[in-house]
C-alpha cells in the first residue's frame, strides 16, 4: 500500500503563500506545512491558520532566509553586516559556528512551540540539515522533540533510522519548476514501491512579497491549481492511495 504526504514547505513566507497554503490543505490534498517562524508574516499566519480549524504544523528550519529569533549577538556568525541571515549555503557554512546554529535553531522550535500549535514534524530551508554537523544537530532536535524528520537524502534517511528518529520511506522534491505538471506528479508517486512518500510543495498565490523575496514565485500558483484540482482527487483515489499527515507517521 502506498501512503502520500504532501507537504507544502514555506508557510508565513508571505501573505499570499499563506494564504495558497491553506487553501490546498482546506480544498486540496495537501496533508502538511511548515512554517518559518522566523519570517515578520509567520504569527500572523499561524493565527489564521487557527481561525481555519489548523491545529498542528511542522517548523521548516530556516538559517539562509530572513533574520534569526535569537539575539544577533548570540548567533553572528550566522549573519551578515546587516544582521540578516546569508542567502546562500555556501556563504553561511564558511562562517557558520555550529553551536551557534543550535542556539538559533533550538529557539526557532520554542518560537514556534510558544504559538500553541502542536509541532508534528521539521524540515529545513535548502535542506541545511542533510549536510554534516547540521545533520546532527537537527536530527538531535528531532529526537528531543519526538518529532520526524524530512530524510532529503539517502546519507540522512540512513543517520535517522540508525538513531531511532522517524521519517518517510521516500522523499521526492521533483515536484517544482518546469517540473510542476500534474503528469509529472503522477509520475512521482507511481515511481515509488509500497511505503510513505513525502512530496515536497510550494503553492502560493503568487503576490509582490514573494516577487521580491524568492527565485521561485509564478510556478506556485500552478502548484497550488494542480493540489487543488478534482483530477488529482480522483486519480488518488482511483489508484488506492491515502493521504496521510506527519501526525501519522508511525516508528
Amino acid at each position: 500500500m502506498k501512503e502520500l504526504i504532501i507537504n507544502a514547505d514555506d508557510f508565513g513566507l508571505t501573505k499570499g503563500c499563506s494564504k495558497g497554503i491553506i487553501k490546498a490543505l482546506k480544498e486540496g490534498v495537501l496533508t502538511n506545512t511548515t512554517v518559518m517562524i522566523n519570517m515578520p508574516e509567520a504569527l500572523n499566519a499561524i493565527e489564521i491558520a487557527k481561525k481555519n480549524g489548523i491545529k498542528e504544523m511542522g517548523l521548516h528550519l530556516t538559517l539562509t532566509c530572513g533574520q534569526p529569533v535569537s539575539k544577533k549577538e548570540k548567533v553572528s556568525s550566522l549573519v551578515d553586516e546587516c544582521g540578516k541571515f546569508y542567502k546562500r549555503r555556501n556563504q553561511l557554512f564558511s562562517k557558520m559556528k555550529l553551536e551557534e546554529a543550535r542556539i538559533e535553531l533550538e529557539n526557532q522550535i520554542n518560537a514556534f512551540l510558544s504559538t500553541g500549535l502542536k509541532l508534528t514534524h521539521l524540515d529545513s530551508h535548502h535542506h541545511i540539515h542533510m549536510y554534516d554537523g547540521m545533520r546532527e544537530i537537527v536530527a538531535a532536535i528531532a529526537k528531543k522533540y519526538a518529532v520526524s524528520l524530512r530524510c532529503p537524502n539517502e546519507e540522512t534517511k540512513k543517520y535517522l533510522l540508525k538513531n531511532g528518529i522517524k521519517t518517510t520511506d521516500y522523499f521526492s522534491m521533483d515536484f517544482y519548476g518546469e517540473n510542476a505538471s500534474i503528469e509529472n506528479l503522477k509520475k512521482i508517486i507511481t515511481k515509488f514501491p509500497e511505503g510513505i512518500i513525502e512530496i515536497m510543495t510550494h503553492p502560493a498565490y503568487v503576490d509582490d512579497d514573494l516577487i521580491n523575496i524568492s527565485s521561485y514565485s509564478t510556478d506556485r500558483e500552478k502548484e497550488l491549481e494542480i493540489l487543488t484540482s478534482d483530477e488529482l482527487k480522483k486519480w488518488l483515489k482511483d489508484k488506492e492511495i491515502e493521504l496521510i499527515s506527519f501526525g501519522e507517521l508511525r516508528d
